[in-house]
C-alpha cells in the first residue's frame, strides 16, 4: 500500500467541500469572498457590533502609565514620572512572575516598555512552562487594558470610597459574628499557598465563616478516583515523554486538559526526526474531536458513556495475558463480564488488536489516561488497568498536582444555598469568582443570594455574580499583584507586579486583611506584599539549604520566578476495594450530551477578551461562538444542517443553539463548549454564544460533564456560525492542477520513512527558471516549521496578534473574509466524514525569492530587502490589493476599515492604542494591505545589539514571535546561507518540502512531513 496519498486523493476542509457543494466551488473561483468587497461604509454595521469592536482594544485616556521600580526597594511602585534607574526609553525590561489564568499557574516573564507591559511569554526558567504559556496566557495582557474593568468601589451600583466600604464591611461582619450568622466566601480555585494562609486567618478572626471553592473546569473527578484508589487525591504527573504507547480517553492532554502546554512538549520529544528516530504511538478514543484526536495515529470514535465498558473490556483482555498485580476471584469477577468483542465493529478488528497487543508489549511503558470529564468510575477503573500493565513508573509522583483547598461538593454548596434561603448567612464574600454564572441552575444560588443580608464581590469587572450583590470592589490585575503559586509537587512560583494599579482598584488579599485588621486604616500598599514575604520567609526560605541571607534569596526568587524545593515521595499502594466497590456504568441508548472546556476562553473568564475570541476553533475554525457539535450521519438523521438550531432536553433541563456539522463524532452524540452565553460582561464578550451551564445539574449521577439519555430535536430558526475553514483556499483554478501533482499537504508512515529515506524526493522534478538568481551574500532569513510537532494549538496565532498589534476585526467582519490574523492554522481532512483523517499546517507569508506580489504592485509597496525579506512598505500601499490576488497562499490581509479609530464612538475617541500595542510595529490604517513581517522589529534589534557588540549578526539571534511561543518548537527561525544553523539542515532534510513549490515563487518557509505511527504503510 502507498505510503502517503495519491494525487487522487481529496483534501478537504469542510463537508461541503467534501460534497463538492456549487457554492464553495464558486467561492474558490472568486477573487475575493461573498461581501469582503462591499461599500467600506462603517455605518453599514449594527450598533451593537460596532460597540463590541471597540471594546476590543480600548483603556481610558487618563491613564498614566507607571512602572515598578526595582524590588529591592521594599516592594514599593512609584510612577513613572520618578524614572527608576534600571527603566530606559527604548530598551525593554523583563519581569519574572507567574500567571493566574487557569489553575496551572505557569511561569510567565512579562516585556513592559518605557514601564508599560507589551507582552508575555513563559518563563524559561520554570521546570514546567519551559518558556512557553497557552493562548490564553499570551492574550491576558488585553486584560490589563480592558475599559470595562471595575474602576472604584460601587456600592448599589453607584461610586464610593473605600475608607467607607472598608468600614461597612467591616461593621457587617462583626454583625454577622456577633448574631450567629455564617460568613461565606465563596471562591475559585486557589493555587496560592499565601491566599489560603490570608483565608484561614480570616476564619480565625471570624469564626462563623466556610469557605466554599468552586470552579466550573476542574479535575475533581480524577482527584475523587486518587483518593479512593490511592488514600490521596494529589495525582502525580504523566512521564509523556518514556512512554512507547499512549491511549488517551477523551483526554485532550494535548489541547485544553492539565498542564497540556507541558504535556506537548514531552509528547513531541517523541516525535523527532533528527538524529535517532524514537516515535511513540497515540490512540485516542473519543466522542468529540479534540486537538488530542486530531494529532492520534488510530482514533475511535466511543462516546463518553461507552469508555466504562471499553476500559473494563481492556482489562479483562489484558488480565489474561499477565498481570503486575495479584487479582483474585473476586476482582476477576468485576470485569470478566466485559468483552472486547462488542467494539470490534464500532472500532475494527484490526485497529482493536493492534491496540490490545501494543499495550501488552509495552507493559511499564504505556500509558492510559482518561478525560477530567469522565466520571471517577473510569478514572478508578484506568488507574486499575495501569497497574496490570505496570505503567506506574511512568507517574511522576515528585511532580504531583496539589489540592490546597479542596473543591466544595454538590453537597456542601447546597447546603450554603439552604443556609442563605432560610436566613442563616449574614455576609457572602465572592472572592473572585462567579458562581452565579458558574453554578447549575437547579442549585437555586441566584435567588437565595437574594436572601443573604450582605452580598460582596471582589472582581476586576462587573459579572453576573457582582451585578446580584451589594458592593463590587475592583481588585488588581494578575499584572498588578503579588502572589505565589504551589500547584506542582517542588515547584512554587513568585508573581510580582510589572505595573501599578491603572485604576482605583487594590490586591484582592489585601482587601481581606484590612477587614480581619478590623480597622479601614490599617490598608496600605504594602500590606499584602509584607505579608507575602514573611509567608515566603517561614514556608521556604527556612527549609531552604542555602548560605544567602534572607533578603538576597527573595531578590534571587523574584529574579528567577520560580523556587525548586526538595520534597520527599513516597508512592501509595492501589487499594484493590476502589476497584472491587464500582459501580458498574452503562452506555446509553439515547443521545449523550458531552459539556468540556473551550480553548481560549475557558469557563468564561476570558469571553471579554477579543482577541481569543476570534481565535478559530483549533478543530471546527468557528469564532466567537459555541455550538452543538453532531456527527454527519446524526444531522442527517435528525435532519438539520449546519446553523439550524437545535433543541436540546435532559430532565427539565433545557437549551437550544446551533449544530455545528463536524466530521469525526461519534453518532448520538453532542459535543459542547462552555464557557459562552456571558449576560454581565463588556460589550465585547455579552450574550455572545450559548450558556450550556443550563444543562448541568446539582443532581449528578456519574460526570458533571456528560448526560445520557437526552432527547434532541431540530428546533425552528437559524443562528450563523462564522467559521474561517473555508476561506483563503490555496486549491482555487488557478493552482488546482499542481495541488494535485505536488499536494499542500506531505504525509507519510514511520515504517515507510525508515525503509525509504527519500520516498518524499523520489518524483521530484527539478525546476528552471528564465531568469538568473539573486544571490544573498550576508544573511538570508528562512523558517522551517515540523508538521510532526504542530499540534494546531493556535499559540503562534495568539503570539502574533500581541507582538504585531493585529487588529481585531469582530464577527460580522470575520464572515465576509476580513480577518486580519497572519498566521492561519489550516486543517484538512482526507478519507471519508465518519472516519477523517486530519492534517494541520501553519499557513503565513512565505516570504518568496520570486514572490508574484511583488510584480503586480503598482507603487513597489511590496518589494525585497537584501536579507530575503518580502517587506511592506506601508506609507506606499495605495490598496489595489492586486498583491492579494496574486498571492498563490493567500496570506495578505487588508485593512478594509481603520479599525482602531474610525468607529467614533465613546470607547475610542482617545489615543488608548499605545497603552497595548508593540511600540516597535507600526500601526496600519485603512486601505493598507500587510502580512507576516517574519518579525522585521526583532530582526532590527538583534541587528543593532551585533552592531553596539561589534560582531556579526548571527541567525541564532533572531527569536520570532511565532516561534518564541510555540510549546513544541515546532518553529525554527534563522539564516538560511549558515550552513550550520538548525534552519539550513532543515531544509535540507528528507522529509522537507514547500507547498506548491511547482510555481516556483521559491517560498522561504519549509515544511517537514508528517510520519504517522501506524502498523503499516498506509495511513490509517
Amino acid at each position: 500500500m502507498n505510503d502517503f496519498r495519491k494525487s487522487s486523493d481529496k483534501l478537504w476542509k469542510s463537508l461541503k467541500d467534501y460534497n463538492e457543494d456549487p457554492e464553495i466551488l464558486n467561492a474558490k473561483n472568486n477573487e475575493f469572498m461573498e461581501g469582503v468587497t462591499d461599500d467600506f461604509d462603517s455605518s453599514k454595521l449594527s450598533g451593537l457590533s460596532r460597540r463590541k469592536f471597540l471594546a476590543l482594544l480600548s483603556a481610558s485616556a487618563a491613564l498614566t502609565a507607571t512602572a515598578c521600580t526595582n524590588y529591592r526597594d521594599k516592594g514599593e511602585i512609584i510612577p513613572y514620572n520618578k524614572k527608576p534607574d534600571d527603566v530606559l526609553p527604548g530598551v525593554a525590561n523583563y519581569y519574572a512572575s507567574t500567571c493566574n489564568g487557569c489553575s496551572q499557574s505557569c511561569g510567565i516573564l512579562v516585556k513592559t516598555r518605557e514601564g508599560r507591559p507589551i507582552k508575555i511569554d513563559g518563563n524559561p526558567d520554570h521546570p514546567t512552562s519551559k518558556g512557553k504559556i497557552c493562548a490564553k496566557g499570551q492574550a491576558s495582557i488585553l486584560n490589563l487594558y480592558d475599559p470595562e474593568r471595575l474602576t472604584d468601589p460601587l456600592v448599589l451600583r453607584k461610586k464610593t470610597d473605600w475608607k467607607s466600604v472598608d468600614g461597612e464591611i467591616i461593621n457587617a461582619l462583626n454583625n454577622s459574628q456577633s448574631s450567629g450568622k455564617e460568613i461565606a466566601i465563596v471562591t475559585g480555585e486557589i493555587t496560592s499557598p499565601t491566599t489560603k494562609k490570608v483565608l484561614n486567618d480570616f476564619v480565625a478572626k471570624y469564626p462563623n465563616t466556610k469557605i466554599y471553592s468552586h470552579s466550573l473546569i476542574n479535575d475533581q473527578q480524577r482527584r475523587d478516583a486518587w483518593m479512593y484508589s490511592y488514600g490521596t487525591d494529589e495525582y502525580p504527573a504523566v512521564k509523556w515523554n518514556d512512554a512507547n504507547i499512549i491511549l488517551a480517553l477523551d483526554a485532550d492532554f494535548l489541547g485544553s486538559e492539565g498542564s497540556y502546554i507541558e504535556n506537548m512538549r514531552k509528547h513531541t520529544q517523541r516525535r523527532e526526526t533528527n538524529g535517532k528516530i524514537d516515535f511513540n504511538r497515540l490512540y485516542v478514543a473519543e466522542g468529540r474531536m479534540s486537538v488530542t484526536g486530531m494529532l492520534a495515529d488510530y482514533r475511535f470514535r466511543i462516546s463518553p458513556d461507552s469508555q466504562y465498558e471499553f476500559v473494563m473490556a481492556l482489562i479483562n483482555e489484558l488480565s489474561s495475558r499477565g498481570s503486575s498485580i495479584v487479582l483474585d476471584s473476586n476482582v476477576k469477577s468485576k470485569f470478566g463480564k466485559y468483552s472486547s468483542s462488542k467494539f470490534e465493529s464500532l472500532i475494527g478488528k484490526d485497529k482493536l488488536n493492534y491496540l490490545i497487543n501494543d499495550l501488552n508489549t509495552n507493559r511499564s511503558k504505556s500509558i492510559v489516561y482518561a478525560g477530567d470529564t469522565l466520571p471517577k468510575e473510569v478514572q478508578i477503573a484506568v488507574n486499575f488497568l495501569n497497574e496490570i500493565l505496570g505503567n506506574t513508573s511512568l507517574y511522576d509522583y515528585a511532580n504531583s498536582f496539589k489540592s490546597l483547598v479542596k473543591h466544595s461538593s454538590t453537597e456542601e454548596i447546597s447546603q450554603l444555598v439552604d443556609s442563605m434561603n432560610n436566613g442563616k448567612v449574614g455576609t457572602v464574600i465572592h472572592f473572585d469568582s462567579n458562581p452565579v454564572f458558574t453554578l447549575p441552575e437547579d442549585f437555586g444560588y441566584a435567588s437565595a443570594l437574594k436572601k443573604a443580608a450582605l452580598v460582596v464581590s471582589l472582581s476586576e469587572t462587573e459579572n453576573e455574580s457582582s451585578a446580584a450583590g451589594n458592593y463590587s470592589l475592583p481588585i488588581n490585575n494578575q499584572l498588578e499583584s503579588w502572589g505565589d503559586a504551589y500547584v506542582r509537587g517542588g515547584i512554587y512560583s513568585l508573581q510580582q507586579p510589572v505595573i501599578a494599579p491603572i485604576f482605583n482598584s487594590r490586591q484582592k488579599e489585601a482587601v481581606l486583611l484590612t477587614w480581619i485588621a478590623g480597622n479601614s486604616s490599617t490598608f496600605n500598599e504594602d500590606i499584602y506584599h509584607n505579608y507575602l514575604m514573611n509567608s515566603f520567609n517561614a514556608d521556604i526560605f527556612s527549609k531552604m539549604d542555602t548560605l544567602a541571607d534572607a533578603k538576597t534569596f527573595w531578590y534571587s526568587a523574584l529574579n528567577d520566578g520560580v523556587v525548586n524545593i526538595k520534597e520527599k515521595v513516597q508512592p501509595n499502594k492501589f487499594n484493590i476495594a476502589a476497584f472491587n466497590n464500582l459501580n458498574d456504568l452503562s452506555s446509553s441508548k439515547d443521545f449523550t450530551i458531552h459539556l468540556h472546556n473551550n480553548y481560549f476562553i475557558g469557563d468564561g473568564k476570558f469571553a471579554n477578551n477579543g482577541w481569543l475570541q476570534e481565535i478559530p476553533h483549533p478543530v471546527s475554525k468557528v469564532t466567537w461562538d459555541n455550538y452543538a457539535a453532531i456527527s454527519p450521519s446524526t444531522a442527517k438523521n435528525l435532519n438539520v444542517d449546519s446553523n439550524d438550531l437545535l433543541h436540546i432536553k435532559v430532565g427539565n433541563r433545557n437549551l437550544t443553539l446551533p449544530a455545528f456539522i463536524q466530521p469525526g463524532l461519534a453518532d448520538k452524540f453532542i459535543s459542547i463548549e462552555l464557557g459562552y452565553g456571558r449576560t454581565v460582561i463588556g460589550e465585547v464578550g455579552k450574550e455572545v454564544g450559548f450558556n450550556a451551564v443550563n444543562l448541568m445539574s446539582k443532581s449528578v449521577q456519574s460526570s458533571p460533564f456528560f448526560f445520557s439519555n437526552a432527547s434532541v430535536s431540530k428546533a425552528g430558526g437559524k443562528h450563523e456560525l462564522v467559521s474561517t475553514q473555508e476561506q483563503h483556499a490555496l486549491d482555487d483554478t488557478f493552482v488546482k492542477d499542481f495541488h494535485r501533482i505536488r499536494k499542500i499537504i506531505q504525509e507519510g508512515t514511520l515504517e515507510k520513512y525508515k525503509k525509504e529515506p527519500n520516498f518524499l524526493h523520489e518524483e521530484k522534478e527539478k525546476l528552471f527558471s528564465i531568469t538568473n538568481e539573486v544571490k544573498y551574500t550576508g544573511n538570508k532569513w528562512a523558517m522551517a516549521i515540523d508538521l510532526n510537532k504542530c499540534t494546531n494549538c493556535q499559540v503562534c496565532v495568539a503570539s502574533c496578534n500581541v507582538e504585531n498589534n493585529i487588529a481585531v476585526v469582530g464577527k460580522e467582519q470575520v464572515s465576509k473574509g476580513r480577518v486580519m490574523q497572519w498566521i492561519r492554522l489550516d486543517r484538512y481532512y482526507s478519507g471519508i466524514p465518519d472516519e477523517p483523517i486530519v492534517s494541520n499546517q501553519p499557513m503565513l507569508c512565505q516570504h518568496c525569492d520570486n514572490a508574484p506580489c511583488e510584480n503586480v504592485c503598482p507603487v513597489n509597496a511590496t518589494n525585497h530587502s537584501p536579507d530575503g525579506l518580502n517587506q511592506m512598505v506601508y506609507n506606499r500601499c495605495v490598496g489595489t490589493r492586486y498583491c492579494s490576488n496574486n498571492c498563490p497562499y493567500k496570506v495578505r490581509r487588508f485593512n478594509f476599515f481603520n479599525y482602531r479609530d474610525d468607529f467614533a464612538d465613546s470607547y475610542y475617541e482617545n489615543d488608548l492604542t499605545a497603552l497595548v500595542n508593540n511600540p516597535e510595529v507600526t500601526v496600519r490604517s485603512r486601505g493598507v494591505m500587510e502580512k507576516c513581517s517574519f518579525c522585521v522589529q526583532r530582526i532590527m534589534e538583534a541587528r543593532s545589539d551585533a552592531i553596539r557588540d561589534n560582531r556579526t549578526l548571527k541567525g541564532s539571534d533572531v527569536v520570532t514571535a511565532c516561534q518564541q511561543a510555540c510549546p513544541t518548537e515546532a518553529i525554527t527561525f534563522g539564516d538560511a546561507n549558515d550552513p550550520t544553523s538548525p534552519v539550513a539542515k532543515l531544509r535540507d532534510h528528507n522529509l522537507s518540502y514547500h507547498v506548491l513549490e511547482e510555481l516556483n515563487v521559491k517560498p522561504n518557509v519549509t515544511y517537514i512531513a508528517k510520519l504517522r505511527n501506524t502498523h503499516s504503510e498506509e495511513i490509517l
